[in-house]
């Protein structure tokens, strides 16, 4: 019998939760890493997968043994990123609030203030890199205006995370859930902070009259940030979580744009900041998967475009070619 479940479903069991609320934070993320690599031998495609698309894109610019030293951080960042889910959505409160203040250091936040001032809100785009799922909470336990659109994998975690995030002021739209387009767009009329990834491949909404660069590939960009600045009016900043060590954070935000005649595209500019955080340490991001089944799609996007193309000459070729 094959095993179906989803790394996010098998590291959120009940028996998970439970151990969660008790343990500390150095001793669960051992105990999570020890169920990743059980999971992982389990999911022999899925990892291939992962490190397939890391050689793709580093085998020219990287020694054999910095690659071996990427795959290996990669799948360690992997598991991190699900420990920090489980610790903020499940540990005893108190600790979570502390961990919240105290382990998070913030860079760029005059500007970000700045902006927010402004009273219009501001689009803050991050990504699946680093400790992000404690960047809302760590906003918010500062007093910040947040509202994150997200994804919930359980109905448990959905309501674990409501339950704590409201006494803090901090809104959760469930992506799945209503028009959350018109609630983004509502919630920075309001002056909050309305936080978005930029790097959910499969939800992007492609123009291509917005093209973008990422990680040394062009693509269709997602439409989605364009429309919800052109509609707000709202300021562009992106923020993301690096993992420096032992239970030490850095929220690093960069305010982009500012002015309402900023014509650049959001899109390009977060993805840009990205792909340089990514340059630097790829193994603190943990989109690989997703971002290898984008690249294979847009190689039979462009393997189509071809086909139709020659078809289309030799349709040409045959039409104009006189019998004799």
């Amino acid at each position: 019998m094959s095993f179906t479940l989803s790394l996010s479903k098998f590291l959120q069991a009940r028996l998970n939760v439970l151990i969660f609320r008790f343990l500390p934070f150095h001793t669960s993320r051992l105990y999570l890493l020890f169920l990743g690599k059980i999971y992982y031998n389990l999911k022999k495609k899925e990892k291939s997968h992962i490190k397939n698309t890391l050689t793709y894109v580093y085998k020219d610019s990287r020694t054999p043994e910095e690659l071996n030293r990427i795959i290996r951080e990669t799948f360690r960042g992997i598991i991190a990123h699900y420990h920090e889910k489980l610790f903020i959505a499940y540990n005893y409160l108190p600790n979570t609030l502390k961990f919240l203040r105290k382990s998070v250091n913030l860079t760029g936040e005059e500007d970000f203030k700045a902006a927010l001032d402004k009273g219009k809100g501001v689009i803050l785009v991050t990504a699946h890199y680093g400790a992000v799922e404690a960047l809302p909470g760590a906003l918010a336990v500062r007093g910040y205006p947040v509202t994150m659109i997200l994804r919930f994998q359980t109905q448990r975690l959905k309501e674990s995370l409501n339950r704590r995030a409201e006494p803090l002021g901090l809104e959760l739209m469930d992506l799945d859930e209503g028009n959350v387009f018109m609630q983004a767009v509502n919630a920075l009329k309001k002056g909050r902070i309305l936080i978005t990834e930029c790097d959910e491949f499969d939800s992007w909404r492609t123009s291509k009259n917005n093209p973008v660069s990422f990680l040394g590939k062009e693509f269709d960009g997602d439409r989605t940030l364009e429309i919800l600045r052109k509609r707000s009016g709202s300021a562009v900043a992106t923020a993301l979580m690096h993992r420096e060590g032992q239970k030490k954070f850095t929220m690093n935000l960069k305010t982009l744009i500012t002015e309402e005649d900023d014509n650049r595209s959001v899109s390009q500019a977060a993805l840009s900041v990205l792909d340089e955080a990514i340059h630097k340490t790829p193994y603190q991001w943990y989109q690989w998967a997703d971002f290898g089944e984008k690249l294979e799609a847009e190689e039979e996007r462009k393997k189509k475009i071809e086909n139709e193309k020659e078809k289309g000459f030799s349709q040409t070729i045959e039409e104009n070619t006189v019998s004799l």
